[in-house]
């Protein structure tokens, strides 16, 4: 009795291997022969009876290829928390699902994911440097570009990607100089403040002087008007007082000619420094004017160089990465 409750158990379960079987190679026979719409019945009963794990790739494609942008990403979510699936293939299909609706931001985040699982693996690094360009994000785009030829030195469009690493490298030569330019004009500008910061300084000396001067003539004035008082009372000294009020005067009239001179000085290194500032203030306006269009320049040129290796049509998954990599279907769920 025993020994016939396991042949059971034995002959049901290998049914349901052969049906698992039977479902998946019917779809992929479908899918491969372009009836993706019939093939996806088959897909789903393999994957819901826990069949091969390459019917997550398949369906995610046939939802992709028949514009169910949405159900795709659904599947590839389902299939990266199977085991046995294929992780890198997942994610860089849902990357190239995420390309084509224009959601650039997570595109890239799959494409991260697919090179995470492998390192080696090099369509997703040629679009994630896609979807980075798109993003403006050029550093990053420049890197990615160069890792993809080092991964790939053998690629037909090698010297496309080539003249586009060209040109991002010549924006960043450009964001470089345009940096460096502007921490001159800011180290220029420091010194220029630091200027008038020592002119400032020197205005209040020499206002000090003056007021020390002053009252110093006043204590001065004062000592000559009691001195005169005392010369009522000493004739005898009359004429030596009179000789010191003389002195007294000339030696004010020569501070004031000497404040006069040192003021004009000042004066005329403020309107110096004022004419530098405006004319530093000039020079970067034009420099920054001129950054502006060149970076323009390349902006457009950039987007058009990118816009002739795209091609984010369903029926191919390489999301910008068409003519670019020739990786069939089958080659990449293999």
């Amino acid at each position: 009795m025993i020994k016939k409750i396991f042949s059971l158990i034995l002959l049901v379960a290998g049914g349901i291997c052969f049906c698992q079987s039977s479902d998946f190679l019917k779809g992929e026979s479908l899918f491969k022969e372009n009836k993706v719409e019939e093939a996806v019945p088959f897909l789903k009963n393999a994957i819901s009876q826990g069949g091969n794990p390459k019917a997550y790739n398949y369906l995610a494609l046939a939802y992709h290829k028949l514009g169910m942008h949405e159900e795709s990403l659904e599947v590839c979510s389902d299939g990266m928390k199977v085991s046995g699936t294929d992780k890198k293939v997942l994610a860089f299909n849902a990357g190239n699902v995420c390309f084509d609706m224009g959601d650039y931001y997570t595109a890239e985040r799959w494409y991260s994911l697919a090179i995470a699982a492998n390192r080696i693996y090099a369509p997703p690094v040629l679009n994630r440097a896609n979807t980075e360009l798109k993003q403006k994000k050029f550093l990053a785009a420049l890197e990615d570009y160069k890792l993809y030829l080092d991964l790939s030195p053998n690629d037909r469009q090698k010297p496309e990607i080539e003249q586009i690493i060209a040109l991002l490298e010549g924006w960043k030569k450009g964001e470089d100089d345009r940096l460096a330019e502007e921490q001159r004009l800011k180290d220029e500008e420091a010194r220029i403040l630091a200027e008038q910061k020592r002119i400032e300084a020197e205005e209040a000396r020499i206002s000090a002087e003056a007021e020390r001067a002053s009252k110093e003539k006043e204590a001065k004035e004062l000592d000559a008007a009691l001195q005169q008082q005392l010369n009522e009372k000493f004739a005898e000294q009359a004429a030596l007082l009179e000789a010191q009020r003389e002195e007294l005067r000339k030696l004010i009239e020569e501070q004031k000619a000497v404040q006069e001179a040192q003021r004009a000085e000042a004066e005329k290194r403020a309107e110096e420094a004022a004419k530098r500032e405006a004319e530093s203030a000039m020079r970067a306006a034009e420099a920054a004017k001129k950054a502006e269009e060149d970076a323009a320049r390349r902006r457009k040129l950039l987007e058009d160089v990118a816009a002739s290796l795209q091609n984010s049509g369903s029926s191919n998954m390489n999301a910008g990465a068409e003519g670019t990599i020739d990786y069939g279907y089958e080659t990449e769920l293999e």
